[in-house]
């Protein structure tokens, strides 16, 4: 089976590395000049299990396994390896309602080790954080932004064994590796310029130099490119993905040296963080409140990828207010693009209408965390549709070892109804 993947980021070389080593001849191509040069480079890595969404937390939870064994997962390469480090993830919900208390009765039923805390306890572990409520979030030229609180937040959810790898971008490059060491083969600053076929299977890729791939199998997985690539393929799915304008901001880390920092999902206060550079710094971002206005991307090739003032507010003095001792700083932090499903948020990981055009997109942002199982999946749907089953009937059920639980992978189907969502892509 000839497979051409478009999209280079950790998606991208997962699912690649996966159909290789179900025997398929695999071509990886991509704009940038290496792995993890688009999206993923922006990832902020958190690998937590909140979920809304029974499957994701599942694939999550069976993901934050294989990050704790990269090593042993990959295999043999000579290369620095990206590093999970587990600090514990810290979320703070606007309330505790009896949906937060069944999402949390069912990570326990999978396994993962998480805990409810009150207000009190908050400030007893993180006594640097501030335990006040602030919902709903404000704009930061409100009068009352830093008007202090005396309400408490009604509780938080604690992973203790949650947190973040470091270096997406590196993490990226050691699957290249591993893919490369099975077969894999990477064209690298080489655009896709068009896509031709007759109603399905074979597709000629045609790249720059007006060379073409065929391909039996075309992967989509180009992230913020994924909907512009499908148009010049021609290929229409019933969800909408579009590009969102992200920025994500570095500060110092007051308490380096100090006491271990978690990664801290503020839904309450419509910001989240985490340590960076051994602790030194904090990188902070953004839970998207309702007070923000998303920022669309109609052309992904023209991007603004300069950090500006509004965000660097916003985001920053937010964090200020969960964790005081943080100071403003000089602005530094990147600027890119995720890729979001519009109806929930959640990736569409699936075959199409068009034989032989598979996807893997409106994967940024949250999708970092569940990137080798979702390689693992795509790959088994692949090998299931090309074998002749019809996965929009029988839905491909994933077997998720290390945790003994199984998915049904259909709530990642194109065709599916909108899953229950927070509505962000923290981290």
């Amino acid at each position: 089976m000839r497979v051409v993947v478009i999209g280079a980021g950790v998606l991208g070389c997962s699912i690649s590395w996966e159909l290789r080593k179900g025997g398929a001849d695999v071509v990886v191509v991509d704009r940038n000049g290496d792995a993890g040069h688009g999206s993923t480079s922006a990832s902020c890595g958190i690998v937590r299990r909140f979920y809304s969404q029974p499957g994701m937390v599942r694939l999550a939870h069976e993901s934050s396994h294989i990050w704790a064994e990269w090593a042993e997962w990959l295999g043999p390469i000579d290369d620095d390896l990206a590093r999970f480090e587990r600090p514990g993830v810290l979320l703070l919900p606007p309330k505790i309602d009896e949906a937060i208390l069944g999402i949390v009765e069912d990570m326990k039923s999978c396994g993962v080790p998480v805990h409810l805390l009150d207000a009190d306890a908050v400030k007893e572990r993180f006594p640097f954080l501030e335990a006040s409520r602030f919902t709903p979030p404000v704009p930061v030229d409100h009068p009352d932004f830093f008007a202090p609180s005396e309400r408490l937040i009604e509780g938080a959810i604690f992973e203790e064994d949650g947190g973040y790898v470091v270096s997406p971008g590196l993490a990226t490059h050691n699957l290249r590796l591993a893919g490369e060491r099975a077969g894999v083969r990477y064209q690298l600053n080489t655009q896709v310029t068009g896509v031709r076929h007759d109603g399905g299977a074979p597709f000629e890729v045609v790249i720059e130099r007006g060379e073409s791939l065929v391909a039996d199998v075309v992967v989509n997985a180009a992230g913020p490119w994924s909907g512009k690539l499908n148009h010049l393929a021609n290929v229409a799915l019933p969800l909408e993905t579009r590009p969102l304008r992200r920025e994500v901001h570095a500060v110092s880390n007051p308490r380096c040296g100090g006491g271990q920092v978690p990664v801290v999902g503020d839904l309450d206060g419509g910001v989240y963080f985490r340590p960076e550079s051994r602790e030194q710094q904090l990188i902070i971002g953004s839970t998207d409140p309702t007070c923000d206005e998303l920022e669309w991307v109609d052309n992904p090739d023209a991007l603004n990828d300069g950090v500006t003032d509004l965000y660097w507010q916003r985001q920053v003095m937010r964090a200020m207010k969960r964790f005081p001792e943080v100071g403003m700083g000089q602005s530094s932090g990147l600027a890119h693009m995720y890729d979001v499903t519009t109806l929930d948020w959640y990736p569409i990981i699936d075959r199409t209408d068009v034989p032989g055009w598979y996807v893997a997109i409106g994967t940024s942002g949250s999708s970092f965390k569940t990137a080798p199982m979702i390689g693992v999946m795509l790959a088994k749907i692949i090998e299931s549709c090309e074998n002749g089953r019809d996965h929009d009937k029988k839905p491909v059920i994933l077997e998720l070892p290390r945790t003994g639980e199984q998915v049904d992978t259909s709530f990642l189907s194109r065709l599916r109804s909108a899953n229950p969502t927070t509505g962000t892509v923290f981290g």
